[in-house]
């Protein structure tokens, strides 16, 4: 039997090509791990935590319905102001009423001296940690906090 050059050319050729194409994969795989990671703020030595809230009861209007859950990031601003994160329509709502922010490891939530204040598992706050289950009031609006499990 006489091998071909040619078609060892050739087996080489396709060898490598699919080399580079897995090599090309294992990165991008490698990318989107990365990318989640950085989405879902997973790395918590330093940066935000990854914690959401979950509306448990919306009176106070907007465009948040009970059961939404809307991600912390490493800030959010809340009130009746357009450019809050959380648009609180109702009057019973400061323009910018409260904030919650990532700090020294640790959520805060700070009432931003709000005319009817900031409420926390039914105690008014003006700045205070928060921990996964605490119930934020803010008017007629209810909020849990969730942790990113």
């Amino acid at each position: 039997m006489e091998i071909n050059i040619l078609d060892m050319s050739f087996l080489s050729v396709v060898f490598k090509v699919v080399l580079v194409i897995v090599i090309f994969i294992i990165i991008l795989q490698a990318l989107k791990i990365m990318s989640k990671d950085v989405k879902r703020s997973g790395l918590k030595n330093g940066k935000n935590l990854g914690w959401k809230l979950r509306l448990e009861y919306s009176g106070d209007g907007g465009s948040f319905i009970a059961g939404d859950i809307i991600p912390i990031g490493s800030k959010i601003s809340i009130g009746r102001n357009e450019a809050n994160q959380m648009l609180l329509p109702s009057q019973s709502v400061s323009n910018y009423h409260a904030q919650i922010y990532f700090e020294d490891g640790r959520y805060m939530l700070e009432d931003l001296k709000s005319t009817n204040g900031t409420y926390i598992n039914g105690v008014r706050v003006d700045k205070k940690s928060l921990q996964p289950g605490d119930e934020i009031r803010i008017s007629q609006t209810v909020l849990v906090v969730l942790d990113d499990e």
